[in-house]
């Protein structure tokens, strides 16, 4: 179970990579990112073969809690540059959210540092939580992501009510549902840490507790996932329409376009050439120097039979976005 969220945060950092000199879609990547790394080194075999590597001395844990700390952050900005239009506020809420990180940050360093994690454990809260440092790690850890996954849960539901595009409230609807998945999953594990403290160990709540943190983890990845990318998918599913769309024009434009050709001593382009175009890269600039050398043509007295009249036409509206 370990690994469904891992591999779903690394296929969607890869499939966002391209945003990375956005300035205001690169915050998700580095959320993505940041979160895949977390849920990677939280696999018990890579903890435990990495742990070694840094020294022994769990700090491959405090890496991962930082890890997350950092990604929770970017998601939180994320959520606000895309939620709340005025630039005052949004300041606000940027600056609330650096300083948040800022102070719990500190915590969890100063907690992690103060105490004895001498023997490499994956459940690092759990297994040294009855240090006083551990609490601190453990608490401020724990309620900076919460904080950040209440904030931006409310931040969405409330951004829900001004948005027309059902895409886009799904995916903000998602992406709300995971965060309180993800401050449930943690809210267990504070819960578990509590209950394993506690002089009766036998609690039957503790099998419960444990077996649903992973389903709670998975669905909150999961939903959050699904919230990223539904607001991309319907405009991504418009570009590959378009791009098919002006590939089959160019090809059913191609006799026409060969007729107003022939008729011509100069080009744009090499006369053969342009026979490749459906299939290059840059389709948009290909369809619009044929239609512009269809419509040349027809100036200098070709003309054009109904059914090419037509295709011309289509190509013209396609190009303006019609």
């Amino acid at each position: 179970m370990e690994y469904v969220p891992a591999a779903m945060l690394w296929l969607l950092t890869l499939v966002r990579i391209r945003t990375a000199l956005d300035r205001e879609r690169a915050p998700v990547l580095r959320a993505t990112f940041f979160a895949a790394l977390a849920c990677t080194l939280f696999i018990p075999a890579v903890y435990n073969a990495a742990d070694p590597i840094l020294g022994g001395r769990n700090h491959v844990g405090l890496a991962l809690v930082i890890a997350i700390m950092v990604s929770f952050w970017q998601f939180h900005t994320a959520t606000v540059l895309a939620a709340i239009s005025g630039q005052v506020r949004r300041r606000h809420h940027l600056v609330r959210g650096r300083l948040a990180l800022a102070l719990a940050g500190t915590c969890v360093v100063a907690g992690f540092f103060s105490s004895r994690v001498d023997v490499t454990n994956q459940n690092l809260p759990l297994a040294y939580g009855s240090q006083p440092g551990m609490q601190v790690f453990l608490w401020m850890g724990s309620a900076f992501i919460i904080w950040v996954c209440a904030d931006a849960a409310l931040t969405c539901f409330r951004f829900l009510p001004r948005m027309r595009s059902r895409t886009f409230k799904s995916g903000f609807g998602c992406f709300a549902a995971g965060c309180i998945f993800m401050a449930l999953a943690l809210g267990n594990r504070l819960l578990l840490g509590m209950l394993e403290a506690s002089p009766a160990y036998g609690n039957p709540w503790l099998g419960v507790l444990n077996w649903s943190f992973a389903i709670l983890e998975t669905l909150a990845v999961i939903l959050v996932s699904i919230g990223l990318v539904l607001p991309r998918f319907r405009e991504s599913l418009g570009l590959l329409r378009r791009n098919i769309r002006s590939r089959w024009l160019m090809v059913l434009m191609t006799p026409v376009w060969r007729r107003s050709s022939t008729q011509r001593k100069y080009l744009l382009r090499n006369r053969w050439t342009p026979l490749l175009d459906p299939v290059a890269r840059r389709v948009t600039g290909h369809l619009q120097r044929r239609v512009v050398e269809v419509r040349d043509a027809q100036l200098r007295g070709l003309t054009l039979l109904p059914r090419d009249r037509v295709l011309v036409n289509q190509a013209e509206q396609l190009l303006q976005g019609h």
